[in-house]
């Protein structure tokens, strides 16, 4: 999912007319340019650190990079929805459900994330074998 989001983010900061000739054959304004390149950059930058994180085996840093991922994906939804009036139903539904399939996806990571995790002890002390003598 990293890989595939770092991808995305490249193609967003490297080609962002095309996606906006979808909704607007004359919509790749600057404005518009840039702030797809924002977006790029954002995807880009969480991209990276979750396959940083996974490629460490740092569970727990890729199960936040991941929630982070997943909060991003949720509010860009709630943003889509929210601008129905501005941009039309059309553009506002079709930018909801492509954010909506990669809030269903980062789910997906994290309860799989939590279906591999080793069984965890009940307590930081017995974990570390720093239990008190009685």
């Amino acid at each position: 999912m990293g890989w595939l989001r770092t991808a995305v983010g490249v193609a967003m900061i490297a080609a962002p007319g095309p996606p906006l000739r979808i909704s607007d054959p004359e919509g790749a304004t600057g404005t518009a340019r840039l702030l797809l390149r924002t977006i790029g950059i954002r995807d880009l930058a969480l991209g990276l650190g979750t396959v940083t994180a996974a490629r460490s085996g740092d569970e727990g840093g890729t199960r936040r990079w991941i929630t982070m991922t997943l909060a991003s994906d949720s509010l860009d939804v709630v943003a889509s929805l929210a601008s129905l009036r501005a941009i039309g139903r059309r553009d506002a539904l079709a930018a909801a459900l492509l954010a909506l399939v990669f809030v269903v996806k980062d789910v997906a990571v994290l309860r799989n994330l939590s279906a591999t995790e080793p069984a965890a002890a009940t307590s930081w002390p017995e974990a570390t074998g720093a239990t008190e003598a009685r």
